[in-house]
């Protein structure tokens, strides 16, 4: 090949498997890319919905709180 000379088969046939794995490899990478972006995205969903369940519980305490003191006013 470096020569100008035609290639072999062979040569021909190790070009074409260096591409083909070369195709996979980029997809795994792209696959490994989307199941971590997938990851992340439901990873920060829990973690709003354990902001809002906490923030709910706080609320709940300080109504309670201000009734609790409220009642001991009377």
């Amino acid at each position: 090949m470096l020569l100008g000379a035609p290639a072999a088969d062979e040569e021909w046939t190790d070009v074409k498997f260096a591409l083909i794995v070369t195709q996979l490899n980029h997809e795994k990478r792209v696959a490994k890319f989307h199941r971590l972006q997938r990851r992340a995205t439901h990873s920060l969903i829990c973690l709003g919905l354990v902001l809002v369940a906490l923030n709910f519980l706080i609320c709940l305490a300080y109504i309670f709180f201000s009734l609790t003191q409220h009642a001991a006013a009377l």
